[in-house]
């Protein structure tokens, strides 16, 4: 299997015994971009090498363990966003998205909740500014996972001091391992510093914030409804509230900004980027297709075609399968890792971010999500019926690819229409589509 530029045999020793050494170390893909030596890119390396060991396991256990945890914190993966004089690893967008394909060619199930972590850590100092010190030091010192649930739900009343909040939340990623969880709900009547202004004179019937909670806590649950196809081991589970009473300082209003504005307008220079450059989805997806893509390689050159005897690579088809997958793979990554630098170029000069630049992430990271999944379609021609055993990875490998597609906030369709609009001039809120 090819991870990232390592070569890691896995004909000459049995899946039990093989450790996933690394047998050559090959030019790698961003090598040309980022020091093979680099140690933020090496731990991640290392990290992948023992995730990949017992990816099909903990497929198959649906959960990760924490042992997989413990190699997150170990390496500082944990911090990639947050800022070094806080203790974390402060990454440029580039390194993670280098990282997310290390991670998701592995185990796309470790790579997703990692993704999904370290959102969560962006939303976490966003929303709480200093007061969240005490998490972001729990995951720096301690290896905390932090959990959310983006989709607003739940039923929250305003009492003294405070709301009483009961629902259930989807899609709960880490949710076996996370330490804290935070929720978005919607809240009656305007938010307490709403202002009028020209464009919106009147207030907002409902606000959005965000609860936190304990897993674990009284009333606090985790129910076990993640039975899915795709990066099953992703413990994205239903979190249940039960009558919860949440402080006011743990209910904070949430104010997303705007597509084309950093999280953090004072950040570091290597996490100033616009709120909707987020790449890592686009990136594991990369991942995962480029380890079909070896582990297909090896698979064609190691047998015969089951009629007619011929070796498989000598197959025109498969030959065909084999090039239009590489391109690909190849124009997807080349796509996406171009506008993650040109992002990081404007974020040098320290200039406001414009809405093209946005949209051209947006537009990459669709292109390589599908690319991707189209890539590991193709290879299946290859495959045949052996595709289909779980024995080996190849399955594993068709399943996850395409949750690349599935977000429900980076769906292809909603993106195409951001795209289309944004040509077009048309504002992103004018609700479509025609009369």
């Amino acid at each position: 299997m090819l991870i990232f530029g390592l070569n890691l045999q896995s004909k000459t020793l049995p899946r039990t015994e093989r450790t996933v050494e690394l047998v050559q170390h090959k030019q790698g893909k961003y090598d040309a971009i980022y020091r093979d030596d680099d140690p933020i890119i090496s731990r991640a390396k290392s990290v992948a090498m023992r995730l990949s060991e017992r990816a099909r396991a903990v497929d198959k256990a649906r959960e990760l363990p924490v042992e997989t945890v413990h190699d997150l914190h170990e390496a500082g993966l944990l911090t990639l966003n947050i800022p070094r004089v806080q203790g974390g690893l402060e990454a440029a967008l580039a390194i993670q998205t280098a990282i997310f394909e290390i991670i998701g060619g592995a185990c796309a199930s470790t790579a997703w909740c990692l993704g999904n972590h370290i959102t969560t850590c962006l939303i976490v100092q966003n929303l709480l500014g200093e007061d969240s010190g005490p998490y972001i030091k729990a995951v720096v010192e301690e290896g905390a996972i932090l959990a959310h649930a983006q989709i607003p739900a739940g039923t929250i009343r305003a009492i003294p001091g405070g709301f009483v909040v009961s629902g259930r939340w989807p899609f709960v990623s880490f949710s076996h391992r996370a330490r804290w969880a935070f929720l978005s709900t919607t809240v009656q009547g305007q938010p307490p510093d709403w202002t009028p202004t020209m464009a919106v004179p009147d207030p907002p019937e409902l606000h959005n914030r965000w609860v936190s909670v304990g897993i674990g806590d009284p009333g606090v649950s985790v129910e076990d409804t993640w039975h899915a196809m795709a990066v099953r081991a992703s413990m994205s589970n239903d979190l249940l509230l039960d009558e919860v009473f949440i402080p006011l300082d743990k209910a904070p209003v949430f104010n997303r900004p705007p597509p084309e504005v950093p999280w953090f307008m004072d950040a570091p220079l290597a996490l100033r980027i616009p709120s909707r450059s987020t790449s890592w989805i686009a990136a594991i997806m990369l991942g995962v297709a480029q380890s079909a893509l070896s582990d297909t390689i090896e698979y064609a050159r190691g047998g015969s075609m089951s009629l007619g005897g011929q070796p498989r690579g000598s197959m025109p088809g498969n030959q065909f399968a084999i090039a239009d997958a590489t391109m690909a793979i190849e124009s997807g990554r080349a796509f996406l890792h171009q506008e993650v630098r040109n992002i990081m170029a404007k974020a040098q000069t320290m200039t406001p971010f414009n809405a093209d630049e946005v949209i051209r992430v947006q537009m990459a990271t669709l292109v390589a999500r599908e690319n991707a999944q189209r890539a590991v379609e193709r290879l299946f021609s290859i495959r045949g019926a052996h595709g289909l055993y779980e024995a080996h990875d190849f399955e594993r490998y068709y399943r996850d690819v395409r949750i690349g597609t599935l977000h429900a906030s980076t769906a292809p369709d909603l993106v195409r229409e951001l795209i289309g609009k944004h040509l077009f001039g048309i504002p992103a809120d004018v609700q479509p589509r025609w009369m």
